[in-house]
């Protein structure tokens, strides 16, 4: 028998997720985890590729919305079908989290979930791999406990949570699991520069390793209602009423991140810090920042598509067919087509992409 179904480790890929900060790409029909962001493969079958290091396609779960399953079964015709739980509504992580550990306890009592985001990109997969399953064998040992998987910080981000490690914990296979202290919000620019120079910090990926029964348990205690109501759905599973039941108490639920709703409640939480060469792609700048020098030219500008640049320097283009994009004198500028758009963005202004699709749906002509 293979040894990663030896053990009950099980890994939740998270595909619910549909932001726009990278429109036009990125849209509510086709989020980002379904686009080739970066290299040949959408981050979906990168994080499916990560992930089979670890388990196979039999311990492998993906929560999702109703409307991306015959899309996700396209891309992931190993994976049964049965491991396959999407929900009616978005709700956060929280609840979606809730109800796939729910569902896999209910296959296996004694199962080890680790969370992992669809739409993040790892590069050190290799090393990504080697730590989990440290985590896990942590978690497997001492299951009263959830563990949090820390980034080591690179630069002062605004843009995430922390998480702050307190006391050694143990030290498994030469790597340190800490206790973690606490939770922390986005910080302003001013703190970040602190949690980054202490050395305490790390960004919060929302990456999580748990025991089933102890997740359940928590939830039980800090949020009895979601609790009955996941209840009710598992035990609807395999009948014929579980869409109708699911649909009903999904519906009731509140939504609420995972963080809220058990992690800076529960007291034994630890922490695992990793450098796995991490990023969550929060805006095309992030996407700009990661592709390797080695690819661009001369003057700085990396192209795909049929681009022409005549003094042209320091620009990403990213063209979606073979029309001619022609750019004369440009500096520092991101430009992104498809089919239905075209975008243009002085780089460092990015994140403002979201404030365009607002001012689209509100002039109702765009329709995500």
């Amino acid at each position: 028998m293979n040894k990663k179904t030896e053990n009950h480790n099980y890994v939740l890929i998270m595909a619910g997720g549909a932001g726009t900060r990278l429109f036009p790409r990125s849209t509510e029909k086709l989020p980002k985890q379904f686009q080739k962001i970066i290299g040949e493969k959408t981050l979906i079958e990168q994080t499916y590729d990560r992930v089979k290091k670890t388990v196979n396609d039999d311990h492998i779960y993906i929560s999702s919305n109703h409307k991306y399953l015959d899309l996700l079964k396209k891309h992931f015709p190993n994976i049964p079908s049965k491991n396959y739980i999407t929900e009616p509504t978005k709700k956060n992580t929280g609840p979606a989290m809730a109800l796939a550990t729910s569902l896999i306890y209910m296959r296996d009592p004694k199962a080890i979930i680790i969370t992992v985001s669809s739409d993040h990109l790892v590069i050190k997969d290799d090393e990504y791999a080697e730590k989990i399953l440290i985590g896990a064998k942590v978690i497997e040992n001492d299951r009263d406990y959830i563990l949090c998987v820390g980034i080591n910080p690179t630069s002062p981000h605004t843009g995430y949570g922390y998480i702050e490690k307190g006391d050694e914990f143990i030290k498994k296979d030469n790597v340190v699991i800490y206790k973690a202290k606490r939770f922390v919000e986005k910080p302003n620019l001013e703190l970040a520069k602190k949690y980054l120079a202490s050395e305490n910090f790390f960004w919060n990926a929302a990456y999580f390793i748990w025991e089933a029964k102890h997740f359940l348990d928590e939830l039980k205690k800090q949020n009895k209602k979601m609790s009955d109501g996941i209840k009710k759905i598992t035990k609807a599973r395999n009948t014929k009423e579980y869409k109708k039941v699911l649909d009903t108490e999904f519906n009731k639920f509140e939504s609420i991140a995972v963080d809220y709703l058990i992690m800076e409640r529960t007291k034994n939480l630890l922490l695992l810090p990793v450098d796995i060469g991490w990023s969550d792609i929060g805006s095309w700048d992030v996407v700009v920042d990661m592709v390797n020098s080695s690819l661009r030219d001369k003057n700085g500008n990396y192209t795909e598509g049929n681009v022409v640049n005549i003094d042209t320097r320091n620009t990403t283009i990213l063209s979606h067919n073979d029309k001619i994009i022609a750019t004369v004198g440009l500096d520092n500028f991101i430009i992104i087509t498809t089919e239905e758009a075209l975008v243009i963005v002085p780089k460092g202004r990015s994140e403002d992409v979201k404030k365009v699709v607002e001012e689209l749906i509100n002039k109702k002509k765009l329709n995500l």
